[in-house]
């Protein structure tokens, strides 16, 4: 965030954050409730980490500060999530 700290951030958009932390908060529940399907985990892991691309545009759009620097590294972070996770859930 180039003019905004996190704590600025959070103060003047906190329902955008609480939106983001209940839905990857379900996310996870539906990970743990489908301990026994590892492809519904990997499809649920899949829609969170779109999910999260989403919002970060969605959020930067509405700061006027989306550019293409910031949509590649909230889609690398969503990458990166999915290889790490998905390789564990694949894994067990």
């Amino acid at each position: 965030m180039s003019h905004y700290t996190f704590e600025k951030d959070f103060s003047r958009h906190p329902l955008h954050y609480f939106i983001l932390l209940s839905f990857l908060m379900v996310g996870l529940w539906g990970i743990f409730w489908f301990s026994f399907l590892p492809a519904m985990q990997l499809s649920i892991l899949v829609t969170m980490s779109i999910f999260y691309v989403v919002w970060g545009i969605m959020h930067h759009h509405e700061h006027k500060n989306l550019n293409s620097k910031i949509v590649f590294e909230y889609l690398l972070i969503a990458m990166f999530a999915i290889l790490i996770f998905g390789s564990l859930l694949i894994r067990t």
